[in-house]
């Protein structure tokens, strides 16, 4: 009897980790469900399953991912309310007597059918996605002979929170080809998310066909060294760029609509615009100084008081209305640099005229007339939050809120309809961790950051402008996209998968550690096989009395190092425990998943920072300076600090590094662009350096916007050599990094 009690004691425990598997996939969804009850026994899909549906699409989009992950050739059937149903089927049934909300749908999963009711065909797709979820991640790929397709029996009761899930993307800075924004749709829909706002225009290039105005693409969708726009953010030296056609646009609106997601077109305005304007000069202000904007572009604002522009700007908006089923048109309106406006003739007679007293009446009346246009086609106007400036907005003008909460709550009680893409929590192009690459002017954003947003209680609003706030959104702003490879995927995800949960989870169910485990837990399986190369966190090390202690970013990672400084690879040493040295410097860690993504590579946290010499040293140069970013700081060794020049960098230029006494040192690194971003860099050029500061060796050419000296003798001196024009504004030089 002992042995027969441990026996069955044996088979329970060994048994809970299966039952516990169940429970795990359902509480593992991603957004989570408002409501999910546990049942006994499972669904499985097999050979004989058969779905019905009374919308074609929903159906074929369900057999298309079945098929392809089982192998099997599900049946589908279009199903109609008096058919009589027998067991093995999945039942999607779209009825609007069914008093589902908006979006949202049951699920009832039993081992004989699963039954989905929605009112609309939006919340039947959204069953469909919470389908896919319940089955092993592998749904998401290929079919493999290795899985059990079984859905766990439950009740699921589902509905978004906000109307307004959605993400941004632009294509300006950083051009996407088509393939990637049909994946990108549908890694949004997979998420439940609504919105996909397009940023077609900006300074770097204007991306979507206007008929009537062919040169915005003909000209305006290209950037390099013999075109109106000059080379940018690491395009280099060579012609850059692309646009959509209108017939393919077309076909991205199908796409997306077919999978419940509204495209949202943006045209930047009036700041934003060195396209147009290098593409329509006319359309420009009259001044004759070069106002440098907040992002370094000159020549790029509209002249409000150029009456033939609003012509053109209907022309543009009578197109994408035409074009684009969604009632809203973004009309950008962030940025500009007023000082365009002060200067230029016409603007300031139209001010006159107008009986204007500030600049930012300007921008308001600018918007007002673009409110004005849009409207005349049926549609309703976007724009950031400085269209709050100078002026009242029709009632019905969305207001998307990024600078900051206070400007989201002075929309909100300006009774705007407000979305909310701010940037502490939402602008994902911030980097992740302080030495990741990535913008910062918002602060580091990490995951937990951004999931901690609460729409309502961030924003301390009443119950009555709680109807304002539409939803949220997560944006990515393209400039540092050009490396590494597949980076937007890596700035995306998973923070776009906190976004679809702070849309769609009512507030009282979310709860970020519980996020976080169905995340690492399942979701990242799903991620991988949806192809989205996500980031990997990095592990936490610290090194105490001799031994380097790793933490896991969750209990399961995988995390390889070496002992040679070296970057981790897949093959390298998995670590398995405390590691006692007396050379802790020489170790790099890293996460790995399925060793094909990785996290940056860290060594211990709380080491010592490398002793970098600090000998005196003066610049000679053929740039001038910045005044906010003067020479003085690429001498300082200060090593978050930097120089910037007057102007782009051409060939022939040169930086030279004069030292008081030679110094006697193993390595000097020269490093160009702007720290832990890159941007401004030397494209082009290498290093000389001198013993007496007389003769000079050539050294490396600038890679990735470094080089090394690996000098013999004390160096007297060290020479940055400019090759060809660089493919920015500016040159950022940072202090040259001198080790004994």
């Amino acid at each position: 009897m002992f042995l027969k009690n441990r026996l069955l004691l044996l088979l329970f425990v060994m048994a809970l980790p299966l039952f516990c598997a169940g429970q795990e996939s359902c509480l593992n969804i991603i957004p989570k469900p408002q409501s999910v009850k546990v049942c006994e026994g499972k669904f499985q899909i097999n050979s004989e399953t058969s779905i019905l549906c009374n919308d074609d699409f929903i159906a074929g989009y369900l057999k298309e991912h079945l098929d392809k992950a089982t192998g099997f050739d599900i049946a589908r059937k279009t199903y109609k309310a008096s058919d009589k149903l027998c067991c093995n089927h999945i039942l999607l049934d779209i009825n609007a007597s069914y008093d589902t909300p908006q979006e949202g749908y049951e699920l009832n999963v039993t081992p004989e059918k699963i039954i989905v009711k929605a009112s609309d065909r939006k919340g039947c797709f959204y069953a469909v996605q919470t389908i896919l979820q319940l089955l092993p991640a592998t749904v998401y790929g290929n079919a493999t002979k290795f899985e059990k397709w079984e859905i766990p029996a439950l009740e699921i009761t589902d509905a978004p929170r906000f109307s307004y899930r959605g993400a941004m993307m632009d294509v300006s800075r950083t051009f996407f080809e088509l393939d990637y924004i049909y994946k990108f749709i549908d890694w949004l829909a997979y998420h439940k998310m609504n919105r996909f706002h397009w940023h077609l225009s900006d300074d770097n290039g204007w991306r979507i066909e206007i008929k009537k105005y062919p040169f915005l693409t003909q000209k305006g969708a290209w950037r390099g060294p013999d075109e109106v726009i000059p080379s940018a953010y690491g395009s280099g030296n060579k012609r850059y760029g692309g646009y959509y056609t209108q017939e393919e646009v077309k076909k991205v609106i199908k796409y997306a609509a077919e999978r419940n997601i509204e495209i949202i077109p943006e045209i930047d305005m009036p700041g934003h615009s060195k396209a147009v304007i290098g593409s329509y000069p006319e359309t420009g202000c009259k001044n004759e100084t070069e106002f440098v904007s907040v992002n370094g572009e000159v020549k790029n604002v509209w002249c409000v008081g150029n009456q033939n522009n609003y012509k053109m700007i209907d022309g543009i908006i009578k197109e994408l209305a035409a074009l684009f089923p969604s009632k809203v048109i973004h009309i950008g309106g962030d940025e500009v640099n007023m000082e365009n406006w002060k200067e230029c003739p016409v603007c300031q007679q139209f001010m006159k005229e107008q009986g204007m007293e500030k600049e930012v009446e300007l921008q308001n009346y600018f918007v007002r007339r673009v409110e004005d246009i849009v409207s005349k086609y049926g549609k309703i106007s976007g724009g950031w939050d400085e269209i709050l400036d100078g002026g009242e907005l029709k009632d019905e003008t969305v207001v998307y809120a990024w600078k900051s909460v206070k400007r989201a709550i002075e929309s909100i009680k300006k009774n705007q309809p407000t979305v909310l893409q701010v940037g502490e929590y939402c602008y994902l192009d911030m980097k992740q961790s302080p030495a990741e690459r990535g913008h910062s002017w918002a602060g580091v954003v990490t995951l937990e950051k951004t999931y901690s947003l609460d729409p309502f209680g961030t924003f301390n609003v009443t119950q009555e402008q709680e109807k304002l706030i539409l939803g949220v959104q997560g944006g990515l702003w393209a400039e540092l996209l050009n490396k590494p490879a597949r980076f937007s995927e890596y700035q995306y995800f998973p923070r776009l998968c906190a976004i679809a949960e702070i849309g769609w989870t009512e507030q009282e169910k979310r709860d970020y550690d519980d996020f976080y485990y169905r995340l690492s837990k399942t979701h990242y399986d799903r991620l991988f096989n949806m192809g989205i190369a996500f980031r990997v966190a990095p592990p936490d090390v610290v090194y105490e009395d001799n031994v380097l202690k790793v933490s896991l970013p969750y209990n399961w990672a995988v995390v390889r190092y070496t002992t040679d400084g070296s970057e981790p690879v897949a093959t390298s040493n998995i670590y398995r425990g405390d590691i006692v040295t007396h050379s802790p410097e020489n170790f790099r860690f890293a996460t790995f998943y399925k060793d094909v993504l990785k996290s940056i590579s860290v060594d211990a946290k709380n080491l010592p920072p490398t002793d970098y010499m600090t000998p005196e040293v003066s610049v000679e140069s053929s740039f001038g300076e910045s005044k906010s970013f003067p020479v003085k700081n690429a001498t300082d060794y200060n090593f978050n600090s930097y120089w910037r020049t007057d102007r782009t960098g051409k060939a022939g230029d040169y930086i030279v590094y004069n030292f008081k006494v030679p110094v006697d040192c193993s390595k000097i690194t020269l490093v160009s662009g702007i720290p832990n971003i890159d941007l401004y860099g030397v494209t082009d050029g290498f290093v000389e350096y001198s013993y007496n500061g007389t003769d000079w060796i050539k050294g490396e050419e600038f890679i990735d916007n470094k080089a090394v000296i690996l000098p013999d003798n004390p160096v007297k001196a060290v020479k940055i050599v400019f090759t060809n024009t660089t493919d920015a504004l500016c040159v950022a030089i940072q202090d040259l990094k001198i080790e004994k």
